[in-house]
């Protein structure tokens, strides 16, 4: 059967010239000619990957991005919306949005702007929303059939304080003491917030599971987690259960011992055997960097299930990049992740 390849790539501030990251500085720009520079390195890079579908994070300039990726084979686009920019300066974007591109049509798509049916006693809140909002789109893929895919960007890592609730104390004591708690209660939004983003994917997961235990779905993403942490761990439920209610974790009688794995999600970087003793980072650099882009897929996609409806085969991070440039800002400091599945023949 065909291989059908997905992924995911944050590319650092697609946003075109006069549109500044963050602050207005001319280091927060492009030059037309690094523009143009980024637009090619990032053109080149979509056909090394050969991927039949692409998810995007940090899009500002989605028009653009639509029509590079259509003169690059990609006819089907979706941007989940416009990117927020700063009140007092409208050159300056203060968040991007994601986006999806595919060689195959989509059956649907839209924008998840919200997640309906959370528990009341969870910390979310019942007008909860993403940091960025996600894509959620159903694909035809070819040997497998219809596929939900998600491209998410959860919320950024990093305690924000604003300079202007501290430039206004006089007192070096008062500065410092507010300083502290800002960034303490700062701290506590971004971590709660992506684990919120977590909690609220698994049970969109859900939805298509619950339905048909069997069903591929996918979760193409810059998580802004590494793989052992706990945010990680609500997403894909890799934490160990010991019991089921009051029953043992192995007491569950065989005819339903299969459940276990088909309410998990799986990092599709574990369920490739031999892909290598040290992960590749896909953020910051080969050294120094660190892993928090994922393929995150169900069970209908494990090897290991006799059921599936396509197999993981592969997962490459394309990091050349890291070592021998362009700079971040003419290429992106993440490195995308390609993820094979070797279609069964279901579509």
């Amino acid at each position: 059967m065909a291989d059908i390849k997905l992924a995911t790539f944050n590319l650092y501030h697609f946003a075109a010239p006069g549109i500044f990251w963050h602050e207005r500085k001319p280091s927060a720009t492009y030059s037309e000619a690094h523009w143009a520079e980024k637009k090619d390195w990032i053109a080149a890079t979509v056909a090394a990957m050969d991927a039949d579908v692409i998810g995007f994070q940090e899009v500002v300039s989605f028009d653009e991005l639509g029509a590079l990726m259509a003169a690059n084979g990609y006819p089907y686009f979706f941007c989940t919306g416009h990117p927020i920019f700063d009140e007092d300066d409208p050159a300056v974007y203060v968040n991007a949005t994601v986006a999806i591109a595919s060689r195959h049509p989509f059956v649907s798509v839209r924008a998840l702007s919200g997640v309906a049916g959370v528990p009341d006693d969870t910390v979310i809140d019942a007008d909860f929303n993403f940091s960025r909002t996600p894509v959620d789109a159903v694909i035809d893929l070819p040997g497998i059939g219809e596929t939900r895919i998600f491209v998410c960007h959860f919320k950024s890592q990093g305690a924000f304080v604003d300079d202007d609730d501290i430039d206004v104390l006089s007192d070096w004591g008062d500065k410092v003491r507010t300083t502290y708690m800002e960034r303490a209660m700062a701290g506590v939004n971004q971590v709660a917030k992506r684990a919120a983003e977590a909690g609220a994917i698994y049970r969109m997961f859900r939805q298509t599971i619950d339905a048909d235990p069997d069903a591929p779905v996918i979760l193409l993403g810059d998580l802004n987690e590494n793989p052992a942490s706990h945010t990680i761990s609500i997403l894909t439920q890799a934490d160990r259960v010991w019991s089921w209610g009051s029953v043992p974790a192995n007491g569950v009688p065989e005819p339903f011992a299969y459940l276990k794995h088909v309410y998990k999600l799986y990092d599709g970087f574990n369920l490739v055997p031999m892909q290598g003793l040290v992960r590749p980072n896909t953020h910051g650099g080969i050294i120094s960097g660190s892993v928090l882009d994922y393929c995150v897929v169900s069970n209908g996609l494990n090897p290991k299930n006799p059921r599936r409806r396509g197999t993981v085969t592969k997962v490459e991070v394309f990091d050349a990049h890291f070592e021998l440039g362009p700079p971040r800002d003419r290429s992106s400091d993440h490195a995308p992740v390609v993820t094979t599945i070797e279609a069964d023949g279901a579509g």
